[in-house]
């Protein structure tokens, strides 16, 4: 009797080892569309971290000049519209990031602090300078 119960407790470990849950069509559907997602945000994203801001700039310009040739079709109006669109948002996007990216400023290896006094914060001092003196 022990034997038996210790074989079908065998069979039925065994058999929960093989066992492969079945997942839900959505979890499947999301699982590869995520994989394929994924694997296009990749490839876009080696494409796009090899385009500067000069690149959308000069691409732009090139709209708007294929607009001033098709004036009066609808390529030239749809041109004309992404061409200022696109030169509108590089614009905005290289001042946004000129300034996140601060670089620190180097001459010959060393950091060169350059926020010291500037001229207004000079004339103040030389303003507070004269007013204790004439107190005197």
């Amino acid at each position: 009797m022990a034997d038996q119960l210790q074989r079908e407790i065998e069979e039925i470990l065994n058999k929960l080892d093989e066992f492969i849950p079945e997942q839900k069509a959505t979890s499947r559907i999301r699982k590869q569309w995520g994989e394929k997602l994924r694997a296009l945000g990749g490839r876009v994203g080696g494409l796009v971290s090899h385009v500067s801001m000069g690149h959308l700039m000069i691409v732009s310009l090139v709209l708007i000049f294929i607009a001033f040739a098709f004036r009066s079709s609808a390529i030239g109006q749809y041109s004309m519209i992404a061409g200022l669109s696109l030169l509108g948002l590089t614009i905005v996007v290289s001042f946004i990031a000129n300034r996140r990216m601060r670089s620190e400023k180097r001459w010959r290896g060393q950091v060169v602090d350059l926020s010291g006094a500037g001229p207004l914060d000079r004339l103040q001092g030389w303003f507070r300078k004269r007013r204790s003196r004439t107190r005197r």
